[in-house]
C-alpha cells in the first residue's frame, strides 16, 4: 500500500527506476542505481562491523545512516522531479499516475486527447478471439512478428591507438567512386540546402575524395590504426512511421479498397509493404479440431468439476479443447507445436486521416526543438558572467533537457503501443512493417 492524498504529491523514485532507467532487473537496487546514475559508490558498512563502528567511529556510522536518504534525494532531484512534471505537461494525468502507469497507457491517453481535438471517435479496446486459426485451418496458439535483429559483425575490443589488419573489397570502393557525384549532390542540396552551382571548389573536393578512395581500392589489405565511430540512426522508427504514413487505421484489405472512391491506379494511394509473420500452431487439422470439440460436448468434468462442457464459459471451453488437441497431436503427429515464418504483404492507405502520423511528427519536431534549446542554454553556462546568469542558464538547460527526454519517452512508445494487448489503436501488421523496414 502507498499514500495518496488530495493535497500532496507522492512520487516514488523506485517507480522511475523500474520503468525509465533502462537498467537490468538485477541492477535496480539503490546501491547499483546510485553507482550507474549518480556516478559514485554510496557509503557501505559490513553488518559485522556495525556494533564496533557505532562505538568507535560514530561519525562514520552517522554518514552511513543518511547515505541512502542522500542518494535517494539526489536521484529524485536529478532524474525524477523535472522528468515527471515535464511529462505532466504532455499527458493529461496527475504526476502520480504519470509516474506509475506504463508507457503504453500514457501513449494511449495522449492519442485519445489528440483524437478528441480532431473530432475522431476513439475505437474500443481490442480483444483477441479465444480461438484463432491459420489460413490452413490449424489452431493458432500464438502469433507475432519478427522484430529488429542485432548482428555482431566481429567480436573484440577496438582502440584507435592499436593497429588492426583490414581486408577490404575493392569493388565496394569502386561503387563509391562511381556514385561520388550523386552522394555529394545529395549532401550539398538536400542536407545542406545549397545550390551545387554555387560551390566554387566542387571539382577540387571531388578529386580529393576520389583520390583517397582509389588508394583504398588499390591496396585493400592494410594494417593501420583504425578510426572508431559510433553511428546512430536518429529516431529511426518514428521516421519510418512518418516516411511511409504508417498508422493502425491505414492498414487496409482488398474489401476496404474495393468500396473506396479513390481505388484507381492513377491516384497512387496504395502502398504495398512487407513484414514477417511468425506463428505457433497445433498440427491437427480443422476437421480434427471439430471432432475433438464434438467429443468434449458429450463429456462432463472436463475442467475437474462435474459441470458439463456446454456450461463452461468460452475461455474455459477453448482451453479444454486446446489441451485435448495437444494430447491428440502428441500421439498422432509426435509433436504438439509447429512454428512457421511467413513473409506477408499488406496495403497501407495513403489517404487515411493522418492524425496518428501528425501526432508522431509533432512530437518528433518538438523534441528536436527542445534538444536544440538544451544545447543553446548549455553553451550559455560556460559564457555566463555572473553567478546569477550561470544559475539561470543551468536551470533553463535542465528544464529543456527534461522536456526533450519526456518527449523521447513518449515518441519511442508510439511504435511499441500498437502491439500492446487491449490497445485501442492496435495493429500487428503496422508493427511488423516498421521493424521489417528498419
Amino acid at each position: 500500500s502507498e499514500y495518496r492524498g488530495r493535497t500532496a504529491v507522492h512520487l516514488d523514485a523506485f517507480c522511475w527506476v523500474k520503468r525509465d532507467s533502462y537498467l537490468p532487473q538485477g541492477s535496480q537496487g539503490l546501491k547499483a542505481v546510485t553507482k550507474y546514475k549518480l556516478g559514485y559508490d554510496p557509503v557501505e558498512v559490513d553488518p559485522e562491523d556495525m556494533v564496533r563502528y557505532a562505538r568507535d567511529r560514530p561519525a562514520h556510522m552517522a554518514s552511513y545512516s543518511v547515505s541512502d536518504a542522500v542518494a535517494t534525494y539526489y536521484l529524485y532531484d536529478k532524474y525524477v522531479h523535472m522528468f515527471i512534471f515535464s511529462l505532466c505537461t504532455i499527458i493529461p494525468m496527475g504526476p502520480e499516475d504519470v509516474l506509475r502507469k506504463g508507457s503504453g497507457t500514457l501513449c494511449e491517453a495522449l492519442l485519445m486527447v489528440e483524437a478528441c481535438t480532431k473530432d475522431i471517435i476513439c475505437p474500443n479496446k481490442q480483444k483477441d478471439p479465444v480461438a484463432k486459426f491459420t489460413e490452413k485451418g490449424n489452431l493458432l496458439e500464438s502469433e507475432t512478428y519478427i522484430g529488429g535483429k542485432v548482428e555482431c559483425l566481429e567480436t573484440g575490443v577496438y582502440r584507435s591507438d592499436i593497429e588492426y589488419k583490414f581486408d577490404m573489397k575493392p569493388e565496394g570502393f569502386q561503387g563509391l567512386i562511381d556514385n561520388v557525384d550523386r552522394v555529394m549532390t545529395f549532401a550539398i542540396e538536400v542536407e545542406g540546402g545549397i545550390d551545387r552551382r554555387k560551390i566554387t571548389n566542387y571539382d577540387e573536393i571531388k578529386a580529393e575524395i576520389v583520390e583517397k578512395l582509389e588508394l583504398l581500392r588499390d591496396r585493400p589489405s592494410r594494417t593501420e590504426t583504425p578510426f572508431v565511430y559510433h553511428i546512430d540512426v536518429g529516431a529511426m522508427y518514428p521516421n519510418i512511421i512518418l516516411t511511409n504514413r504508417l498508422q493502425p487505421s491505414a492498414i487496409v484489405n482488398d474489401a476496404t479498397c474495393a468500396s473506396c472512391d479513390f481505388n484507381q491506379a492513377r491516384n497512387g494511394c496504395k502502398r504495398k509493404m512487407q513484414w514477417v509473420w511468425r506463428g505457433d500452431y497445433n498440427p491437427a487439422t480443422k476437421g480434427e479440431y471439430d471432432r475433438t470439440r464434438d467429443q468434449l460436448m458429450r463429456e462432463s468434468g472436463v475442467d475437474g468439476t462435474d459441470r458439463p462442457f456446454h456450461e463452461l464459459n468460452e475461455a474455459e471451453q477453448a482451453k479444454a479443447i486446446s489441451d485435448r488437441l495437444k494430447l491428440y497431436s502428441k500421439n498422432a503427429y509426435k509433436k504438439t507445436k509447429v512454428t512457421e515464418e511467413i513473409t506477408r504483404t499488406d496495403t497501407v492507405c495513403m489517404r487515411e486521416n493522418d492524425f496518428y502520423v501528425d501526432t508522431v511528427r509533432q512530437f518528433r519536431d518538438r523534441r528536436y526543438e527542445y534538444k536544440k534549446l538544451t544545447k543553446v542554454w548549455g553553451k550559455k553556462i560556460g559564457t555566463a558572467q555572473t553567478a546569477q546568469q550561470k544559475k539561470e542558464a543551468e536551470d533553463t538547460a535542465l528544464v529543456y533537457d527534461s522536456l526533450q527526454v519526456a518527449h523521447k519517452c513518449i515518441l519511442n512508445s508510439f511504435y511499441g503501443y500498437v502491439m500492446r494487448k487491449g490497445a485501442r489503436w492496435r495493429s500487428m501488421e503496422m508493427a511488423g512493417i516498421v521493424t521489417k523496414t528498419g
